[in-house]
């Protein structure tokens, strides 16, 4: 089994436009993150159509970023629950050129 290369960013927002880009690309691994001085793992999850749930992958990044991980470790179109407070972090995707 082969590891994916692990994605690193100095922002939130370049590192899940990276995340998404690969999952994206049909690579679904698991792979490790790193913005600053944090670091963890984040997994693409889909929707019940298939469809990648960018918005779950954007609210693990961000949620790995802020220290506020989820209450129960779902982060469903990109809702969740940490330390009792509710969050929504939507995947925006990068404009067009």
């Amino acid at each position: 089994m082969n590891t994916p290369e692990p994605l690193r960013a100095t922002s939130v927002d370049d590192l899940t436009r990276n995340a998404v880009a690969a999952a994206q690309a049909g690579d679904h691994r698991a792979r490790r993150v790193t913005i600053g001085p944090r670091s963890g793992i984040v997994t693409p999850n889909t929707t019940p159509d298939g469809d990648l749930d960018a918005d779950d992958l954007a609210a693990q990044i961000w949620a790995l970023a802020n220290d506020a991980p989820s209450d129960n470790g779902a982060y469903t179109e990109g809702t969740f629950t940490s330390g009792g407070e509710a969050h929504f972090i939507p995947y925006i995707p990068p404009e067009a050129d």
